[in-house]
């Protein structure tokens, strides 16, 4: 379509030079003949169609100035998005099991592929549980002053950096149909299925944990029974998954 316009313009850029030009080369003859006022008027006519068709050639160009213009903005964008992805993707293979890296290599799945938007969000959801759970606890001991349960806020954030193994492994799963040309084969979506075990486990751990916690305090404020036993005896079996955990990744 834009073709018409430069079409159309360079031929009244034609008229219009013509006009001008055979004006400018009358002989005294012809503009005593026709008159200086038709000469001047042929004259300023060839100026105005002239201009008309430069204008007119001008928009003709405009369409393809603006494709241009958007074609480079978008790639100027889409470089953009993939140098932000890069970031993300490095970042979180520099600090794999940093929650606040995990999630935003889970976004970057779910954006990169929709199927998987149904697995990343619920990995998303155990993150934004423990999230949870870690500012109840947090609120607790600051609501109590219990300044002596400090170390135990230790192994619930070790119970989270668990919790980020086993997304890490997950989303090694999720890297091999990241493009969508694949889907996940039996292993892997057996894989998938006990790292979310896994992380279900750890969420029922730590809220028991609490409620441990909340019973001891309760009973040390109301009652002044300082005995740990139950509380200590989840805290052993918590510790003893972190040192499996250890043994296992090391």
């Amino acid at each position: 379509m834009s073709r018409i316009p430069k079409i159309l313009g360079a031929v009244l850029i034609a008229l219009g030079a013509a006009g001008i030009l055979a004006t400018n080369m009358a002989s005294s003859a012809l503009i005593v003949s026709v008159g200086v006022r038709v000469i001047g008027a042929l004259h300023t006519a060839g100026i105005i169609v002239a201009g008309v068709g430069a204008a007119t050639v001008a928009a003709g160009f405009v369409p393809d100035i603006k494709k241009r213009i958007e074609s480079s903005n978008s790639q100027k964008l889409l470089k953009g998005k993939k140098e932000e992805k890069q970031k993300t993707f490095d970042a979180y293979a520099k600090d794999s099991l940093n929650p606040l890296r995990t999630r935003e290599r889970l976004e970057d799945l779910k954006e990169n592929n929709r199927s998987l938007t149904s697995l990343t969000d619920r990995c998303l959801n155990q993150m934004d549980r423990m999230d949870k759970l870690q500012e109840r606890y947090n609120t607790l001991l600051e609501a109590n002053d219990a300044v002596y349960l400090q170390d135990t806020v230790g192994v619930i954030n070790d119970a989270e950096t668990r919790l980020c193994r086993n997304i890490r492994n997950i989303i090694n799963c999720c890297i091999l149909v990241e493009d969508g040309s694949d889907a996940f084969s039996d292993f892997d979506n057996k894989i998938i299925g006990q790292s979310l075990a896994q992380n279900e486990n750890e969420l029922q751990n730590v809220s028991t944990l609490i409620h441990y916690a909340v019973s001891y305090i309760n009973n040390y404020q109301q009652n002044g029974v300082s005995d740990m036993s139950e509380l200590k005896a989840w805290l052993a079996v918590m510790r003893k998954n972190t040192e499996e955990d250890q043994h296992e990744t090391f």
